[in-house]
């Protein structure tokens, strides 16, 4: 994959996003090149997609300003649509509205192996806590298209706000990482049958990554604007690691360390949800297996999991699959945070094929 990007912003929403658009611009419009490909392969019109896109943005624009202030700036930034950078960050709202070509089912449905087309889902977490110990994993299931197309993010905000460090897809904001309060987050999507019109996913997962601490973390991802569900892994220097699961209304906190994928651990929001997946099951079976037997305690111990390769039919350590060309699924960046030590390490692309680079967490931590 190369060298890992790193970015530093600071400032305004706006300043920030400059900083950053500009910055990654040629991934950026790399990245907007490959879903001009995909929404083409669909027939969907610039006007088609503004249309489906307008509640989305109406909701974001009312709820999260700010959040909405940095995009504008990264299309700035980058010189591309901010309809487009937007459409990114909505994509799993987006995807399940369109048109599939050939009667395929949806990326997002095929790259789970479902034999019946559930909702939206991608990617695998887990905390560790020990004794003096405070760990954050998480593997970036995305579309193989977007491969390379990542970066760090370090948003330092004015006075009075949130610092994040966040490997990110270079058209989103940052959903994953850490922040200057001792928090980090790892997502993971979810889908329920109270889905509907909202704050995209992703804006929310933005806004829950500034979480200070476990009240602050419920408040965030039950953001009641929101369109549909994640799976909130959270963890605090200090050992409070807990999941929050969400739908399009309902929230459920699972008051313990350890993994998620992407259905429901929850009884309850598990009946408004798709039955769990195959590749989910595999996953999150295969991650509770490794956490067991080997008790990771250390960064590098962690790395290894996130490198398992065991699990079938679907890997933690997800390659894409050549006959799907670019819309397989790919595991495109792996994180490993140390919430007791201040650090924060990065893979770009698949952790057993690419090195963790550590980043310098400089005003953030």
């Amino acid at each position: 994959m190369g060298q890992l990007r790193v970015v530093r912003a600071a400032g305004g929403p706006t300043t920030r996003g400059q900083r950053i658009g500009h910055e990654l611009r040629d991934l950026i419009n790399e990245s907007i090149d490959f879903y001009h490909r995909y929404l083409s392969r669909r027939g969907v019109s610039s006007q088609e997609l503004q249309d489906l896109l307008t509640p989305y943005l109406v909701a974001s624009e009312s709820q999260l300003p700010a959040h909405m202030a940095m995009l504008k700036g990264m299309s700035m930034g980058a010189t591309v649509p901010v309809l487009e950078l937007f459409a990114v960050n909505a994509f799993e709202e987006l995807e399940p509205l369109l048109e599939q070509p050939e009667g395929r089912m949806l990326f997002l449905q095929r790259k789970e192996g479902y034999l019946e087309p559930p909702k939206t889902e991608r990617c695998s977490s887990f905390s560790v806590v020990a004794p003096g110990v405070t760990l954050l994993a998480h593997n970036e299931h995305w579309l193989a298209g977007d491969l390379g197309n990542v970066g760090v993010v370090i948003d330092i905000p004015e006075t009075g706000g949130v610092p994040v460090a966040s490997p990110t897809i270079v058209c989103c904001l940052p959903a994953v990482g850490v922040n200057g309060r001792g928090g980090g987050q790892g997502i993971g999507s979810l889908s329920a049958s109270d889905d509907h019109v909202g704050v995209p996913r992703v804006m929310v997962s933005r806004h829950a990554l500034e979480a200070g601490n476990r009240e602050d973390a419920v408040a965030r991802a039950g953001l009641a604007a929101r369109a549909g569900g994640y799976g909130h892994v959270f963890a605090f220097a200090g050992g409070d690691a807990f999941t929050i699961e969400t739908t399009g209304t309902q929230l459920v906190l699972l008051d313990r360390p350890g993994p998620h994928t992407n259905h429901y651990r929850d009884p309850e929001l598990a009946k408004l949800g798709p039955a769990a997946s195959e590749g989910s099951l595999s996953r999150l079976t295969r991650l509770e297996q490794l956490l067991t037997e080997q008790r990771p305690e250390t960064p590098e111990a962690v790395m290894d999991i996130l490198r398992d390769h065991g699990s079938s039919p679907q890997a933690i350590c997800l390659h894409p699959d050549p006959e799907e060309g670019d819309e397989a699924s790919a595991v495109v960046f792996s994180m490993v945070a140390d919430l007791e030590a201040g650090r924060m390490w990065v893979a770009p692309g698949t952790p057993c094929e690419n090195e963790y680079e550590e980043v310098d967490l400089k005003g953030v931590l």
